[in-house]
C-alpha cells in the first residue's frame, strides 16, 4: 500500500510528456499539409519554367515575364521547403525526446528524465521558430505574385 502514492505519481509525471507528444502531432499535422503544398509548387514551377524555356525564341513578352517572375519565387519557394522540412524534423525529434523521457522516467531517479524533457521542449521552440519564419516568407512570395499579374 505505500507503493500507490509512489506509482500514481510516477503515472502523472510520465502522462506530461504523453500531452507533448499530442500537441507535437497536431502541429505535425498541420506542418506536413504545408510542406507538401510548398513542395507541391515547387514541382509546379519547375515544370512551367521547362515549358516556357521549350517555347525558345517563339515565347511572347507575357511568358518571358512569367519565367522572370517564376525564377524570382523559386528561390524562396526552395527555403520555405527548407524551413518547413527543419520545423518538422524538429518536431519529430521532440516526439523522440518527449517518448524517451517518458519510458526513461520509471527507471531512474536521475537527471535524465528532465534533461530529455529539456530538449524536446527547446526542439518544439526551434521548430517553432522555422514555422514562423517559413511564414514570414510565404507572405513575401504572395507579394511578388501579385505584383507580377498583368494588368
Amino acid at each position: 500500500m505505500e507503493d500507490i502514492p509512489f506509482v500514481s505519481q510516477l503515472i502523472v509525471q510520465m502522462v506530461s510528456p504523453a500531452v507533448m507528444v499530442s500537441a507535437c502531432g497536431l502541429m505535425l499535422l498541420g506542418l506536413g499539409n504545408k510542406y507538401a503544398r510548398v513542395i507541391d509548387r515547387i514541382r509546379a514551377f519547375a515544370a512551367e519554367a521547362r515549358s516556357l524555356k521549350k517555347l525558345g525564341s517563339g515565347a511572347g513578352t507575357v511568358d518571358i515575364e512569367r519565367l522572370h517572375v517564376l525564377e524570382l519565387q523559386t528561390p524562396d519557394l526552395i527555403r520555405r521547403g527548407r524551413l518547413v522540412r527543419n520545423a518538422v524534423l524538429l518536431f519529430y525529434a521532440a516526439i523522440i525526446l518527449f517518448v524517451a523521457c517518458a519510458f526513461v522516467l520509471p527507471l531512474t531517479q536521475s537527471w535524465l528524465p528532465l534533461a530529455l524533457f529539456c530538449a524536446g521542449m527547446a526542439s518544439v521552440l526551434l521548430g517553432t521558430s522555422f514555422a514562423w519564419s517559413e511564414t514570414l516568407l510565404s507572405f513575401r512570395l504572395i507579394n511578388l505574385e501579385i505584383a507580377s499579374r498583368p494588368e
